[in-house]
């Protein structure tokens, strides 16, 4: 397990080109409330997400259920390239040493064809995950997610009505649907004040094709955190993406600052900036808050919007619980 540890922070401190491939901000209403800047952070069930090995810094026992809606461009008009939209469902389960996860991941984008048309693609997973721990030193946790990914890849025409019209057709687009095994390998160093993560999604690269035959690939998405933790329900945070990906708005390499402040034992804010290294520098902020209803219940909900009208915007909204 040391080794699996050591190989994995070498991994991810090499970069690594990837293409075409799920947003790595595609869960988890709290580290989206920070802008992303969250792997150093992943201190409840969302970490089975976004950093496997940080379930050994959270409560005994969390689980939580979301739901996300994300949309690039414009979405009014007729059908032109570049506009996208995404949407998950994900719920996970989550103590030490194991964890359960499932997440349905839908992406669509308007694509430019050769002869000036437009099509929407389309790509969906459903991901089912196991996470286990191992605890290397005192401080040092390793964390594994398998899992069991099951994918559609899609297209069709968009050439009439809206943006929004093609997008409500998305569903009824059909083609292969194929199975596969993947990891997302994590690892957390816990100073107590301060905590280092990194995190590796898609570890195998599953491949889907559409029914032309093209191969839609699950690229791996690499990043590291840190996080510090002075006290009085003050958590600061800051992300990089240790490799780049292409979706279909262009190449992506984030830069994410988050905050979030317990007040309280019944409300938390957070916010966070996030900023494209690569291509287009599209800068985004990002607001949440949590409510307690009751107990170890909260409430979670997180908005983000583009500096640019036409930039991303996004929302979730969940419940979490803790013990």
């Amino acid at each position: 397990m040391f080794r699996l540890a050591l190989g994995t922070v070498l991994a991810l401190l090499l970069p690594v080109v990837c293409s075409a491939q799920e947003a790595f901000e595609s869960a988890g209403g709290r580290a989206l409330g920070m802008a992303g800047a969250f792997v150093a952070v992943a201190d409840d069930a969302t970490a089975v997400y976004w950093n496997p090995a940080g379930l050994a810094t959270g409560k005994g026992m969390g689980m939580t259920v979301e739901w996300l809606n994300v949309q690039t461009g414009p979405q009014d008009g007729p059908p032109v390239p570049g506009p996208t939209q995404r949407s998950s469902k994900f719920v996970s389960l989550g103590t030490m040493p194991l964890g359960l996860s499932y997440g349905n991941y839908r992406d669509n984008a308007l694509v430019a064809q050769p002869l000036g048309d437009t099509r929407l693609e389309t790509l969906t997973t459903r991901q089912y995950g196991a996470t286990v721990l191992q605890t290397v030193t005192p401080g040092v946790v390793v964390g594994t997610t398998m899992k069991f990914v099951r994918g559609t890849a899609t297209y069709g025409p968009a050439n009439q009505g809206s943006i929004s019209d093609a997008f409500s057709h998305a569903g009824d687009l059909e083609g292969p649907t194929s199975n596969h095994f993947d990891l997302d390998i994590g690892a957390m160093m816990d100073m107590h004040v301060a905590r280092l993560g990194f995190t590796m999604r898609n570890a195998l690269q599953p491949e889907f094709h559409d029914p032309a035959g093209a191969i839609v690939t699950l690229k791996r998405q690499a990043r590291a955190g840190l996080a510090v933790v002075p006290g009085g329900g003050l958590t600061i945070a800051l992300d990089v993406d240790l490799n780049h990906a292409v979706l279909p708005d262009g190449p992506r390499r984030v830069l994410a600052f988050g905050g979030e402040k317990q007040l309280g034992s019944r409300f938390a804010i957070r916010a966070g900036i996030r900023r494209n290294l690569e291509g287009i520098h599209q800068v985004v902020t990002a607001v949440g808050t949590s409510v307690s209803i009751k107990q170890g219940l909260w409430v979670d909900t997180h908005y983000t919007r583009g500096r640019d009208l036409s930039g991303d915007r996004e929302w979730s909204v969940g419940t979490r619980v803790g013990f």
